[in-house]
């Protein structure tokens, strides 16, 4: 059968159909938190608000201490997504010991650390193969890393949309070296821009390829273009005849793009994750009968959709996450970063914590494999 073709409501009856199958009625979050430790940046993607070129209003970067200090905030979350621009100023040792740190501080807490662009930085600034980096990120108390930077694993378009990114074979390259040396990823793709969709289909070959070689993805991760506060969201709207326009086209983009991700891929990658940053919670909610099983993270410190513009907010606390879940009818699953059971339990607080912040929520820490 050819998905590509089919009519859309046929298409989501499928894939809500095929959710069922694997899923039942189990919609799973995690709850996690972002820490962006440099917003300096010299890629310049078209489609960001957040990286700041060296030198400009914004450019900063934050100390090990203040990063661990932030993060202290949460004592109860089970996920930390460490991303940050490409800054030229920061060595790998920074890196490095920033992981350090925080597995010191917070033992309980996964590391999901550094996109494969910061990845290839650093093997840049190193010296060293994707291999060789990635052996020691593990060894730091990196467990997984975020499949972001894919945007497009389309050349053509990487280069309409961002020139100075890594092509899509240094992307692939990265991500499989990760695979090897035991560290898992999210497969993620950026939509609603200029792309096609044979670019679409060609980004979902690529994953599937990936997948079969290795099994290392642990999601898909739909990331839909939040156009307002971007140069190449004003580009997009004024081709579209403004903004209204755009926001129904990447919507009706979505609509599709989700239920195809959940047929093509959801043999190979089961996980299918909605994005509430990027779609709202009603959005999110929506989505989850186009295929989504998972409702992504609390995240607690999202930075990068709001430098665009986006409007959802930048934390969800799991108690409204669960009750979203519920209104729609399904059942909410706390899990952890690699799809497992959260184990609940009340552990000593490291001291640079702060013991007493919201007594009553840390009893949602867990612990759990960091690798």
């Amino acid at each position: 059968m050819d998905f590509w073709k089919m009519p859309l409501e046929d298409l989501r009856q499928a894939a809500a159909e095929a959710t069922a199958q694997r899923h039942a009625r189990r919609v799973t979050y995690v709850v996690n938190r972002n820490a962006n430790f440099s917003r300096i940046c010299t890629v310049g993607c078209a489609f960001c608000g957040f990286g700041k070129r060296p030198g400009t209003v914004g450019a900063t970067a934050d100390r090990i201490d203040e990063v661990v200090a932030r993060v202290g905030q949460t004592p109860w979350v089970t996920e930390v997504c460490l991303q940050g621009g490409i800054d030229p100023g920061l060595k790998p040792e920074y890196y490095f010991d920033l992981v350090r740190a925080l597995r010191e501080a917070f033992p309980w807490m996964h590391l999901h650390a550094f996109s494969p662009m910061e990845i290839d930085s650093l093997c840049e600034k190193a010296g060293c193969e994707p291999e060789e980096m990635m052996s020691k990120l593990r060894a730091a108390g990196v467990g997984t890393i975020p499949g972001t930077a894919a945007e497009i694993l389309v050349d053509e378009v990487r280069q309409k949309i961002s020139r100075n990114k890594l092509p899509a074979a240094r992307w692939v390259e990265i991500v499989r070296a990760a695979h090897r040396a035991g560290v898992r990823s999210s497969a993620t793709i950026l939509f609603g821009h200029v792309e096609r969709w044979q670019d679409i289909r060609s980004h979902f070959e690529v994953l599937l390829k990936v997948q079969e070689e290795t099994g290392g993805f642990t999601e898909f991760v739909p990331l839909a273009f939040v156009p307002y506060q971007n140069r190449l969201g004003g580009i997009l709207a004024g081709r579209a005849g403004g903004m209204k326009v755009l926001e129904e086209r990447i919507r009706k983009r979505a609509m599709r793009l989700y239920p195809l991700a959940r047929m093509v891929l959801g043999q190979a990658i089961p996980n299918l994750q909605t994005s509430w940053v990027k779609l709202g919670v009603g959005g999110a909610v929506e989505s989850l009968s186009w295929g989504c099983n998972d409702f992504g993270g609390t995240l607690y410190e999202e930075a990068i959709t709001r430098s665009s513009g986006g409007k959802h907010g930048e934390r969800l606390e799991p108690e409204r996450i669960e009750e979203a879940i519920r209104e729609a009818g399904y059942v909410p699953s706390e899990r952890s970063t690699l799809y497992g059971q959260v184990k609940k339990v009340f552990p000593l607080v490291n001291k640079s914590c702060q013991p007493l912040v919201e007594e009553h929520r840390i009893q949602r820490i867990a612990t759990i494999n960091p690798n």
